[in-house]
């Protein structure tokens, strides 16, 4: 690109301690953990209308038709580029990334699909135990450079955990997601403010809705789902039999069934959030057990909702909907197609697409 941020030596001009390493993507070293691993769970009796028994539900068949109009995907790539030491010694990475949502929308008559917004963001995160106004000085300097229309914002991340036992490059992680989620309700409440969604015209936002922070409204969510294409196969505490991991029971769901839905309730705001899982593909169609099941969640916004469960209709409307959106597939071009749905998929390589070629940025240091 012909020119460079020059990160470190700017660093080494604020007279703190920077040392140049090996930079790579962190994405293939660290495993992303799991995003339905928090709050906990009361299922004891499904959260739904219909007090079924069974936990294999078949949903109801009603013929093609589609709920969604729009699609909410957030990326990111994060990259560990140098480390530095503080003034009390502690020896921590600087980490890169870049994160971009976007929303893709689709004509509920041809069927087409569009951008309807993409946005972009680079990050250079830095220890908090920085010197504060050291910090100050460099945000400033690293946020008026522009390197070829690049443009770069500098932030803080925190680790709270026992160092030894966690690499602070998750700590990193974790901030840098904080921002792209932020960005995430962003673009709903814009969404909501120009009127878009409705009961005919909802949003799928692909990942878990665990993720929102306690100071969210709720009723962003009215007119939107989540759908995990991965989620926690260990997860415990959904049967009575409290050792007893979900995946357990799941490899026995066949193709249009779904389970009952369990309620979640987070526990720093008692925000209830309704998760059932959904096979959406035949199980002779797939390699692994768990291929083909995805998590759907949706989060209560009516105090019924809250305190009986959700009206199970909705919740079997809802799943033909999703079962419905599983062809065209991906096959061949994500190794996730089984659990992918298409209109995601579109939208998540729309927004991949948009990111610059990982060696390039990484030169841009």
């Amino acid at each position: 690109m012909g020119k460079s941020l020059g990160i470190i030596n700017k660093l080494k001009e604020k007279n703190i301690k920077c040392f140049e390493t090996d930079r790579f993507n962190l994405d293939n070293e660290l495993m992303e953990p799991y995003q339905d691993d928090t709050g906990y769970y009361n299922i004891i009796k499904p959260h739904e209308s219909s007090k079924l028994k069974e936990f294999f539900i078949d949903v109801p068949q009603r013929g093609y038709y589609s709920l969604f109009k729009y699609f909410l995907d957030g990326s990111r790539y994060t990259y560990k580029i140098a480390d530095m030491q503080t003034a009390d010694g502690e020896y921590m990475p600087i980490v890169t990334a870049q994160i971009g949502t976007a929303i893709c929308s689709r004509n509920v008559i041809t069927g087409k699909m569009k951008k309807e917004v993409l946005n972009r963001k680079n990050l250079i995160a830095f220890y908090s135990h920085i010197n504060e106004e050291d910090f100050i000085e460099i945000k400033e300097m690293i946020e008026k450079c522009n390197i070829n229309g690049v443009n770069f914002y500098a932030i803080k991340y925190n680790t709270q955990t026992n160092r030894s036992k966690e690499r602070p490059e998750n700590a990193a992680i974790a901030k840098v997601l904080k921002e792209m989620h932020d960005m995430e309700i962003d673009l709903l409440k814009d969404m909501m403010k120009n009127r878009k969604l409705s009961s005919d015209k909802m949003l799928i936002l692909d990942g878990s809705l665990q993720f929102l922070q306690k100071d969210i409204d709720d009723n962003l969510f009215t007119y939107v789902i989540g759908v995990s294409k991965s989620f926690n196969p260990n997860q415990r505490g959904m049967f009575r039999s409290k050792e007893m991991h979900i995946a357990s029971a799941l490899t026995q769901l066949k193709f249009g069934q779904r389970t009952p839905v369990m309620k979640h309730t987070m526990e720093a705001n008692n925000r209830v959030i309704g998760a059932w899982y959904l096979r959406i593909r035949p199980e002779n169609m797939v390699k692994n057990p768990l291929d083909g099941i995805i998590r759907v969640e949706k989060i209560a916004i009516e105090d019924c909702e809250k305190e009986i469960g959700f009206d199970t209709d909705i919740i079997n409307t809802i799943s033909y909907a999703l079962i419905c959106e599983r062809n065209s597939t991906c096959h061949g071009k994500d190794p996730r197609w089984c659990n992918h749905l298409y209109p995601v998929y579109l939208t998540e390589k729309m927004l991949k697409e948009s990111f610059l070629n990982e060696r390039i940025f990484l030169n841009i240091f």
